[in-house]
């Protein structure tokens, strides 16, 4: 680990700070205001951008915002044609930039666990008659608790210990 590696993580530990209002205000109300997730954005870039000129590489910068912009397309799509809604697909686009700086294949595996952590929540509530497959779900705690998991197992690696040395 370098020092500029420090500054890259700042926009994951803007997430982690929003995740437990972001996931209260989803599961009340079924949406991801734009007041918590839109401010993610510039604060992964700037920190990015530190990282960089400090010493990262900038295919790093560019990997990540390329990840973030064909996980935003792919969630355009599932807006469209699916059921996802815009204030899933911004988070998606948010927590995939902050995964992809440190590893291409981590936002991938968040998402996949985000999706299967919602996928067994929903079949032990249909199996207690809580839900129907017609009703709604907030999906944004889930995506949330695949990120911070995938997140911290990226970190551990990438700055190799078992936990993040920066935050002890």
């Amino acid at each position: 680990m370098n020092f500029s590696d420090l500054f890259a993580t700042a926009g994951a530990l803007y997430i982690f700070a929003v995740a437990w209002p972001l996931s209260k205000v989803d599961l009340l109300e079924h949406r991801l205001p734009n007041k918590f997730v839109l401010p993610a954005f510039p604060v992964l870039i700037i920190g990015f951008l530190i990282a960089a000129f400090l010493g990262s590489t900038w295919d790093q910068l560019i990997a990540a915002i390329f990840a973030a912009l064909i996980a935003f397309t792919f969630g355009l799509l599932a807006n469209r044609y699916g059921s996802l809604g815009m204030g899933d697909v911004k988070l998606i686009a948010a927590t995939t930039m902050s995964l992809a700086w440190f590893n291409l294949l981590a936002p991938l595996i968040a998402l996949v666990l985000g999706f299967v952590l919602a996928a067994l929540v929903i079949a032990v509530q249909l199996l207690k008659r809580r839900t129907t497959l017609q009703d709604a779900m907030a999906l944004g705690p889930y995506l949330l608790g695949g990120f911070v998991v995938t997140q911290i197992l990226t970190w551990s690696t990438y700055f190799g210990g078992l936990v993040p040395n920066f935050l002890l």
